[in-house]
């Protein structure tokens, strides 16, 4: 997660197969992690998967169905297992967890396409609110290429019911 506000996506899914769309929100996440979302009362007393995906973020989904209520809360960055298949990272050592990023064109896993694009932008000294800026500081550089390498190297994607 980046240093920045972020805008996020946060979807909510069935809670069974094929875990249809029910409901998006887009908003920013602040730099404490949150996002707060205002659902239509027609999802209040079902279960639904909560997604989060961003600019370049690995589709991340909670571990199971969440029952939402007028005032659900869910939060990732408390456990690995928060996310289905446990898929983040603990980006401090003692327990705080995050969402893998790097993916920039959205295809569901951090690779080398990826990498083209973010060096397109290295070599431009791209900056602004971009996707190929992985650390969120304004600025596509090595410190993001920092972010991209781990995550293609341990092959990092989604991870899906």
């Amino acid at each position: 997660i980046g240093l920045s506000l972020v805008r996020r996506r946060l979807e909510l899914h069935d809670a069974t197969s094929p875990y249809a769309l029910a409901h998006t929100y887009s908003g920013v996440q602040a730099t404490n992690g949150q996002i707060v979302c205002t659902y239509p009362s027609s999802v209040i007393g079902s279960s639904y998967y909560v997604v989060l995906q961003g600019r370049n973020a690995i589709q991340t989904w909670s571990a199971n169905p969440v029952l939402m209520d007028c005032n659900t809360t869910y939060n990732f960055t408390t456990a690995l297992s928060q996310a289905y298949g446990s898929n983040q990272t603990d980006v401090s050592g003692s327990g705080l967890f995050a969402i893998y990023n790097g993916d920039v064109n959205q295809d569901g896993v951090v690779d080398g396409l990826d990498f083209n694009d973010w060096e397109t932008d290295n070599n431009a000294f791209a900056a602004g609110y971009i996707t190929t800026d992985f650390n969120g500081d304004g600025i596509v550089d090595g410190l993001d290429f920092l972010i991209w390498e781990p995550n293609n190297n341990a092959f990092v994607g989604m991870v899906t019911p």
